[in-house]
């Protein structure tokens, strides 16, 4: 039977731990079996509360990582959880990175809890390092404050090549937006593929640095994870023109995309 025939009811499943990362964003370590592919994500709710659409933050057989945002009613109230608590949880959905990338270089690129479907990949590499050519890996946060899995990024600057900045100066960091930073790095980009997560008007920029590097659109690939909603098609409120995020995506190869956004852009200004 298919999944979208067996994933419309949540199970339950126990927090194992619970870590502060800010004063609005957590890390939830959830005893679970079920493993998203990197870039899918899942539905989280409570139940007479409501659901939420997130992107897995792990590639572990035992259990799956949740980096949440108290940023809404249902977010809030799973955001009072603690470990021993019971969440729900349905899914995984969507369509991931495109693993088959194996032999590439990879870029890497994240904003703020964008960092999520970004780790889940990075697992992934770790545990597939030979399928794998060159890992750079970009991150941006607003301040020093707000960086998150510091102790993870700690843990990869030891195996891969991590540049970070901060949208506000500060001590000790890089200043600046992260395609300002691709820019001045100048990487190479010849043979490879770059996986970008954040909100879509930082994807935007740092897919012109890298088209203005001589990276093509077929080798860009967004995640549109923040477009999710109900996971398999059924609301329609994740449509782009004539494709499901949910289902098509979250994970676009930019070329596909870009003139899809494109013309969703135009609608919305005739609307106006």
């Amino acid at each position: 039977m298919m999944q979208k025939e067996t994933g419309y009811l949540p199970k339950r499943y126990n927090i194992k731990s619970v870590k502060e990362m800010t004063s609005d964003v957590k890390l939830l370590r959830v005893s679970s079996k079920i493993n998203p592919l990197p870039g899918q994500f899942i539905e989280v709710s409570i139940p007479g509360i409501g659901e939420c659409p997130l992107a897995s933050c792990s590639f572990n057989k035992d259990y799956v990582d949740i980096l949440l945002r108290n940023a809404g009613n249902t977010t809030s109230e799973i955001f009072k959880l603690k470990a021993g608590d019971k969440i729900y949880i349905r899914g995984p959905y969507g369509k991931g990175f495109p693993l088959e990338t194996c032999g590439k270089d990879i870029l890497l690129a994240a904003g703020g809890t964008g960092i999520a479907p970004v780790t889940s990949f990075i697992e992934y590499i770790e545990k597939n390092r030979k399928k794998f050519g060159k890992i750079t890996i970009y991150f941006g946060f607003r301040n020093k404050d707000y960086i998150l899995l510091k102790d993870k990024i700690l843990m990869w600057k030891k195996k891969f090549n991590i540049r970070l900045t901060l949208d506000q100066k500060s001590p000790g960091y890089l200043n600046g937006f992260i395609n300002q930073l691709i820019e001045k790095d100048h990487p190479n980009v010849e043979n490879s593929v770059a996986f970008i997560c954040g909100p879509e008007i930082m994807m935007k920029a740092i897919t012109k640095s890298l088209n203005s590097l001589g990276m093509k659109n077929n080798k860009i690939f967004w995640s549109m994870e923040r477009r999710m909603e109900c996971g398999f098609g059924n609301c329609g409120r994740c449509t782009i023109q004539d494709v499901y995020v949910c289902e098509n995506g979250p994970v676009f190869r930019y070329d596909f995309i870009k003139p899809r956004i494109e013309n969703e852009e135009h609608a919305n200004e005739v609307k106006e």
